[in-house]
């Protein structure tokens, strides 16, 4: 079976958490969070960083940090992973759904607007699927209407745009280290922010609300949502080789761009002009009369698995009150769109094999 992704570990990581083990730091305190996180800083513009135990984590600290709660709205994208509106609920605040661009699969300015109101406190922006939003446009909308910028840069870390690098646009950025993104450490995730002051409540609210001055003594409530050493080392050993990553996930993605190119009936997502992506999942959009579940089926037969589109957040229940009808975009790619296997490890011949048999499996059915 050729999986959906699958992580690539080097012997640096190997090495690392053999350091954890033999010297006993295995929990959360160690060097190699600290190396972690100025390693993270040093590739995102010397921001600063305090590293989490998931993406989801640091999406509630990061809404914290900027006092949303009940009687507040924040606006995120429909389609989405469900966790940052769970954490926007979480909150106590109500979350806003809207639309995104059929191009890029992200909010843009245009969706946005529409959805402020004079309750709105902070947009959630959700980098999607390698893709980044158009962050000078949304913040400058941001800087009109006072509101808070929070990036989710889970899909797309090492993404630009003008040479600006995702996760340093907003006034905080979170990231995920699960062991399907681009880096991994088997389970984490960061918060950054230019802002000494935010990261500082961060790693409080991460820390049991502790004082970080005055030991067990607890000035506000807290979490326990702390990275462990041995995460943390092996994601210091993916980070190191960001940009090599990034260069070989490139030329995987240029192959599938290559074996699609004429093809009219599927659409391989492309990244628009301004914005320069990342490659994280491989992700085509079929035609409408086709059955994606049966082209998931017959991909699964010849050892291929894929993965079907997130359900846009409207259509799990406990949402379905959010569901408005601006969110045709959302709806269409989520029901017509599917991830191909996307490993650092890809090989030519596994490419051309994937997308032979999804030309095949389509040309069955149209």
């Amino acid at each position: 079976m050729i999986p959906v992704f699958e992580p690539t570990l080097t012997a640096e990581a190997h090495s690392y958490v053999s350091e954890c083990m033999s010297t006993n730091w295995i929990s959360s305190q160690g060097d190699f969070i600290t190396k972690f996180e100025t390693k993270l800083s040093k590739l995102h513009e010397d921001r600063h960083c305090a590293v989490t135990s998931s993406c989801t984590t640091a999406l509630h600290l990061a809404l914290l940090a900027c006092d949303i709660g009940p009687g507040d709205e924040v606006i995120c994208p429909d389609l989405t992973f469900i966790a940052p509106v769970n954490m926007i609920s979480l909150t106590g605040a109500k979350p806003v759904l809207c639309d995104v661009e059929t191009d890029t699969f992200c909010m843009s300015v245009d969706t946005i607007r529409p959805k402020i109101t004079n309750r709105t406190k902070a947009i959630v922006v959700v980098h999607a699927f390698g893709h980044l939003a158009n962050m000078p446009e949304i913040l400058e909308l941001g800087k009109k209407y006072n509101l808070r910028v929070i990036e989710d840069v889970a899909e797309a870390p090492g993404g630009m745009i003008d040479n600006k690098i995702a996760g340093t646009f907003g006034d905080i950025s979170c990231f995920s280290f699960f062991a399907n993104k681009i880096f991994t450490s088997g389970e984490g995730g960061a918060c950054l922010s230019s802002d000494d002051k935010i990261i500082e409540s961060i790693k409080i609210l991460r820390d049991h609300g502790m004082s970080m001055e005055k030991r067990y003594y607890h000035p506000v409530i807290g979490f326990n949502y702390r990275m462990t050493n041995l995460q943390a080392a092996i994601g210091l050993s993916q980070v190191e080789q960001f940009h090599e990553i990034i260069h070989r996930r490139k030329s995987i993605e240029d192959l599938y761009i290559k074996f699609f190119k004429d093809n009219d009936k599927i659409k391989y997502r492309h990244y628009a002009d301004w914005c320069k992506g990342v490659f994280w999942l491989a992700t085509v959009t079929i035609p409408e009369m086709s059955d994606r579940k049966h082209i998931i089926s017959k991909l699964m037969d010849k050892g291929i698995e894929c993965r079907q589109m997130v359900f846009p957040v409207h259509e799990a229940p406990p949402y379905h009150k959010l569901a408005n009808d601006s969110l045709k975009n959302s709806i269409f790619i989520s029901h017509k769109s599917l991830h191909l296997p996307s490993s650092s490890n890809l090989n030519k011949e596994q490419i051309q094999f994937i997308t032979d048999s999804v030309v095949t499996a389509i040309d069955e059915q149209c």
